[in-house]
């Protein structure tokens, strides 16, 4: 599914998803990279969330 996460930068999940696989390991990764999680934060829970399971090792 490619659900809409940060309602605020328009940033759906496989945007996210694509900036953890060129490297983003971290929350603060993903928001320089994409965006996402800057104005509000009301997503930053979905993306650690995410980003958590797309790097367990």
């Amino acid at each position: 599914m490619n659900k809409l996460i940060c309602l605020c930068k328009g940033m759906r999940e496989n945007k996210i998803a694509e900036s953890i696989r060129q490297g983003s390991t971290t929350l603060k990764l993903v928001q320089e990279q994409t965006g996402a999680a800057t104005n509000c934060g009301k997503c930053i829970p979905t993306i650690e969330a995410i980003l958590n399971d797309r790097t367990k090792k």
